[in-house]
């Protein structure tokens, strides 16, 4: 059976993106045509998530995106819901109990605010991020906060697959420590163009801009119909690289008060392995 057996599940507005762009040009590597299928997280995200993304349901609708794999050695799933649920990692042991995995991290303080940003352009996150660091029951402070735990979201994985299917890598230290994605996959390196902008920050330009980028799941589905190249240059008519915002002080202590305890340990554990 064909089926995925790398998966790159980094916390959002990490590089997932970039890496899983890379990975298109490897021989050995195959990349369905939409990045985050979501099906170990179907249940979570119908419940919890105001995203409205793709999700997979079924199993043979999920490896039907994978029917095309011909020869290549992995086969990669990169959806980054995967990342905070607890029932996730249980769940992708029983279905690949042999799979590796691959998790994208970067400054969590930065994280959290630019996932905030997203939200905010998608239409998502109306009000200041202060709010939503003030409400721990909303799925927002799931996705800004759980999602900057590192240690806490990776562990649950350490406790399901040996530490040697695992690898971490931190988006600041990527172009340093490129080689060892490869390495830990054993197959040759490629080049990898770090000035390449993949996933940008935009803004819409226009309605049509504002109602495909809040339907990210009718527009994934959409993305099968065309080629990239297509769709590549759809882009620039819909959207604008959005202006740069900073954290504010205030809202700096605030994640500080529930991340930096966790940081400080994973910095711990990544600086072990």
């Amino acid at each position: 059976m064909k089926k995925p057996n790398l998966f790159i599940l980094g916390a959002p507005k990490c590089g997932t993106t970039f890496l899983f762009e890379t990975f298109k040009r490897h021989p050995r590597i195959f990349l369905p045509r939409i990045k985050e299928l979501n099906y170990f997280s179907f249940y979570q995200l119908k419940i919890h998530s105001y995203y409205k993304d793709l999700k997979t349901k079924s199993l043979n609708k999920y490896l039907r995106y994978y029917k095309k794999a011909k020869s290549e050695t992995y086969l990669v799933d990169a959806s980054v819901s995967y990342f905070t649920f607890d029932e996730v990692p249980k769940a992708i042991k029983e279905f690949n109990s042999e799979a590796k995995i691959i998790f994208m991290v970067r400054n969590p303080y930065k994280r959290a605010f630019s996932h905030y940003l997203m939200d905010k352009r998608m239409g998502y996150a109306p009000k200041p991020f202060s709010e939503y660091l003030n409400d721990e029951s909303t799925f927002h402070f799931r996705q800004y906060v759980h999602n900057s735990l590192y240690y806490k979201e990776i562990s649950k994985y350490f406790e399901h697959f040996d530490r040697s299917n695992i690898l971490i890598l931190e988006l600041e230290s990527l172009k340093e420590n490129y080689t060892s994605i490869f390495q830990f996959l054993n197959i040759a390196p490629i080049e990898i163009n770090f000035e390449e902008k993949v996933n940008e920050n935009k803004n819409s330009r226009n309605w049509i801009g504002r109602i495909v980028q809040k339907n990210r799941g009718f527009t994934e589905r959409t993305k099968l119909l065309f080629p990239d190249s297509f769709s590549n240059k759809f882009k620039s008519l819909l959207y604008k690289k959005a202006e740069k915002c900073e954290l504010s002080s205030n809202d700096f202590i605030s994640l500080q008060s529930f991340i930096e305890e966790d940081y400080m340990k994973f910095k711990s554990l990544n600086n072990d392995h």
